[in-house]
């Protein structure tokens, strides 16, 4: 298995509505609320057959509140959102590889996983 960047630095920014990273080999990630709950990775929001991640639109403002942001050993983080749900885990690699800045994807997020579309 070849190298892949961690982790050294994990900052939720709740007044911009991001969760923030910083790798090891200083790249550094900033991901918005709404496109990491749109492709929660759980088995109930992605199914169960694999395949490519599934966008699932945001349908009230609960939905991308962080309540919670926790370490999965050494390998993941789980966030608990306002509406409750807790149970997609992150993994750090799966995290580095949907990193939303220009550099690795440089035609930008979709207007609907940058903000929230949903005010219930």
């Amino acid at each position: 298995m070849g190298y892949f960047p961690h982790p050294v630095e994990i900052e939720y920014k709740s007044a911009r509505d991001a969760l923030r990273m910083r790798f090891s080999d200083d790249h550094i990630s900033v991901y918005p609320t709404p496109y990491l709950r749109g492709y929660c990775p759980c088995a109930h929001c992605q199914g169960h057959s694999g395949g490519p991640p599934k966008w699932q639109p945001i349908t009230a403002h609960r939905q991308v509140e962080v309540i919670d942001v926790q370490q999965v050993g050494n390998y993941a983080l789980t966030i608990t959102w306002g509406d409750g749900h807790d149970s997609g885990i992150y993994s750090f690699n799966k995290l580095r590889e949907m990193c939303p800045c220009p550099e690795c994807m440089p035609e930008g997020l979709p207007e609907e996983e940058r903000s929230v579309q949903a005010d219930s």
